[in-house]
């Protein structure tokens, strides 16, 4: 976690932290009902932001909205197969590009941060 968001007097900054804990790494439905892994939390002075990784972007889902778990709450082997998909699929799982893949990812626009650096394991 970034410097400045560690003695974060702002609660709910702490309650998405603790979602994020939980979740990180797993398979989630996001506000437009895509199925993406949840990979860090982004600030942009305005709004706290669920990042969540497709494959090939980065995508910024506002915690004003929410996310859905899905390990544990459909079966084991449909959950994964999502895990096998990602192997075969996310550009962050092939070794020669991964290290630039997740470089890409961190770069950030505008006055964007991304508060928890990106947890790119998948769970």
């Amino acid at each position: 976690m970034k410097e400045k968001y560690k003695n974060s007097t702002c609660s709910n900054l702490k309650l998405i932290l603790e979602q994020f804990e939980k979740l990180k790494g797993q398979f989630v439905i996001t506000d437009s009902w895509k199925i993406e892994r949840l990979v860090g939390i982004g600030d942009d002075k305005e709004d706290w932001y669920y990042l969540t990784y497709d494959g090939r972007k980065l995508k910024w889902n506002t915690c004003v909205g929410r996310i859905v778990p899905l390990k544990g709450k459909i079966d084991d082997k449909d959950y994964n197969e999502f895990i096998r998909m990602a192997k075969l699929n996310h550009y962050d799982q092939f070794p020669e590009i991964r290290e630039e893949a997740i470089k890409e990812l961190e770069t950030v626009q505008n006055d964007d941060e991304i508060v928890v650096g990106l947890y790119m394991e998948l769970v």
